[in-house]
């Protein structure tokens, strides 16, 4: 589609940091600033899900490049 494979990685990488964020409850008001969005979630362990959803975004980012 005319992206540069470099922009388009970075951009999954993005998504990749700001997914897992909210699935292991990490992101902060800090760290969110004006975008902070606190999402209602079920409270446990969620390192598997975090881990699982992470490769996905690893896949994707190998197969761009």
């Amino acid at each position: 589609l005319g992206v540069p494979t470099q922009s388009a990685a970075r951009a999954v990488a993005i998504m990749k940091a700001s997914s897992t964020a909210h699935i292991g409850e990490t992101n902060t008001p800090a760290l969110g600033g004006t975008k902070f969005r606190k999402m209602e979630t079920a409270q446990g362990d969620c390192s598997a899900l975090v881990a699982e959803a992470a490769s996905y975004f690893d896949r994707v980012i190998s197969a761009l490049s």
